[in-house]
């Protein structure tokens, strides 16, 4: 008799992306990853598809996401110039999971516990190919169209990595 596969359990991303009528694949990877390189090298595919979900946090306390493509790096002092605020820092590891909701190092573009934290998209991220973001477990990717983020994001657009 024919064993079947276990159905995977939707992740709260999924079903936003799934709500705002986005087409994605989900990626399982061979083991749980928590780094751009792991996740590229499970799933095949360059490490700037990989897009990373970083929280940074300002002055005043309040916290930001920023999307940046894997194969790049955050630049904290472009970004503080877009927000006019000098002294941001990335949020510690302890913030990321009470504001998201997620591990480091799974945390999706998407779902947060909390929905005051604005979204800031690296346009590199528009000129992939492709974009996978986490899912919100460190054993499964979502691949979609780059530009869908925007649209699911309502995010603002520049120049955020080096």
């Amino acid at each position: 008799m024919a064993r079947k596969k276990k159905a995977t359990a939707k992740t709260l991303p999924m079903r936003i992306l799934e709500e705002k009528g986005i087409a994605y694949k989900a990626r399982p990877q061979a083991r749980k990853q928590l780094t751009a390189e792991g996740v590229a090298q499970d799933l095949g595919v360059p490490v700037g598809w990989v897009v990373k979900a970083m929280i940074v946090q300002r002055s005043d306390g309040s916290f930001a996401l920023v999307v940046i493509p894997g194969d790049r790096q955050l630049s904290l002092k472009k970004f503080g110039t877009r927000l006019g605020d000098k002294n941001v820092q990335m949020a510690s590891q302890r913030d990321v999971q009470r504001v998201t909701g997620f591990q480091v190092g799974a945390v999706s573009v998407l779902g947060y516990r909390r929905d005051d934290v604005p979204a800031y998209l690296d346009e590199g991220v528009l000129a992939l190919e492709r974009a996978i973001i986490s899912s919100g477990r460190a054993d499964m990717g979502l691949q979609l169209v780059p530009h869908d983020l925007l649209a699911v994001l309502d995010a603002q657009v520049g120049d955020f990595s080096s």
